[in-house]
């Protein structure tokens, strides 16, 4: 496909896209214009948002942006940095940050555009370039020059290329629910990624971010609809209410949709070509997932030397939210294994996804799993009990 074509392809279904979703926002704006006036604004910090148990609020001055972290540990430990996603902040890692703070230095930062960090306007500010050299800068400023970062969801987008532009930076890559951004660009490309109308709606104006505040900031309780009041919950009403106050204004969500705007727009490019990541790099994600493809995960693990891939049984998007412990328990896991695993060490040189994951994993999980019926009846098209993936 050349860049040509490529370019007006994307322009193309930007136009097609865009009518369809402010034609259907304007008939909901006629038939149901309630939807669209703020209600229960939560104006007040709920006491959540400031326990000291998740740790100490801190900010960074760079040269051009200001970023807010929210730090736990001992400071001669080793770094840890996690990497919130989409629509999130600090705050989504609170597990973390009380459970894994006894190993490392935790710092989950505000993503460029969220929370108390800086929130800049201009889509040049969100540029992949300009994000990672601005979290290079910001390890300097909070005096590392190496660290483990552990990534969530959109929050891939900048750790991904972190690790490919500076690996001698990053001793660990954990990635949950967080495919390579190359990996889901070729995905949108096939159209296979749900709700690929919104990421070319996202690439108007304006229009995106009136449209998520709409009916009192409901896209959080959809968004957590599995954690509230579940077996597998851990997200509570003042959790919920702790995001409304986040995003509680429309300038919120410039920074959030800037983000999803640059992740598209590398389809512009075409086609892109990344040296392999010699980074240990685990992959988590749950098989209820409804975001990720098999595929996603394979092209994903093609971008690293060293893949290993945890399947979460019956976990959703919001593994950290979700199964904090487990979660926490394969982080450990992976960080302190040693370098070499003796039981793989003669293992044949391959270069499928299951070799990689079997001879250059660090994290030893013995198991064979069915990845589930919903990723394995989308993606491959026959019955799931005829396929299984083996990790370690």
């Amino acid at each position: 496909m050349s860049t040509c074509f490529t370019k007006i392809r994307f322009y193309f279904l930007i136009i097609v896209y865009s009518l369809q979703y402010l034609f259907l926002h304007l008939i909901n704006l006629v038939l149901h214009p309630d939807r669209y006036r703020p209600k229960n604004k939560v104006s007040v910090p709920p006491p959540c948002l400031y326990q000291e148990e998740y740790g100490t609020h801190q900010y960074a001055k760079l040269a051009r942006s200001k970023f807010h972290y929210v730090e736990k540990g001992d400071r001669n430990n080793r770094l840890l940095l996690l990497i919130h996603g989409y629509p999130e902040f600090w705050y989504s890692w609170r597990f973390q940050l009380k459970d894994l703070s006894s190993y490392y230095w935790v710092v989950a930062i505000d993503v460029k555009g969220y929370g108390d960090s800086d929130k800049p306007s201009s889509r040049t500010e969100y540029s992949i370039p300009v994000l990672v050299e601005e979290l290079y800068d910001f390890l300097t400023a909070i005096g590392r020059k190496k660290c483990s970062i552990v990534t969530h969801g959109m929050g891939g987008m900048v750790g991904w290329f972190f690790m490919h532009q500076y690996p001698d930076v990053v001793e660990n890559f954990i990635s949950i629910s967080s495919a390579h951004p190359l990996s889901f660009i070729q995905e949108m490309t096939l159209n296979r990624v749900p709700n690929l109308g919104w990421y070319y709606f996202c690439q108007l104006p304006y229009f995106p971010e009136r449209d998520v505040m709409k009916q009192d900031l409901i896209i959080f309780e959809r968004m957590f609809s599995r954690l509230l009041n579940s077996k597998r919950g851990n997200v509570t009403k003042q959790d919920i209410d702790a995001f409304k106050y986040t995003f509680s204004r429309q300038e919120d969500w410039v920074g959030p949709i800037n983000h999803l705007r640059t992740l598209l727009r590398l389809m512009k490019r075409g086609k892109m070509v990344i040296k392999k990541a010699t980074v240990p790099t685990l992959f988590i994600v749950g098989n209820a997932d409804p975001y990720y493809s098999l595929e996603m995960i394979c092209k994903s693990s093609e971008y690293v030397e060293n893949f290993t891939l945890k399947i979460v049984e019956g976990g959703g998007h919001f593994l950290p939210q979700e199964t904090p412990n487990y979660i926490n328990s394969l982080i450990l896991d992976f960080l302190k294994m040693p370098e070499e695993n003796p039981l793989f060490q003669d293992a044949e040189t391959d270069s499928s996804l299951f070799r990689k994951m079997i001879g250059a994993g660090r994290t030893v999980v013995h198991s064979t799993v069915n990845y589930g019926n919903n990723v394995s009846k989308r993606v491959l098209g026959q019955s799931p009990q005829n396929y299984k993936i083996m990790y370690f």
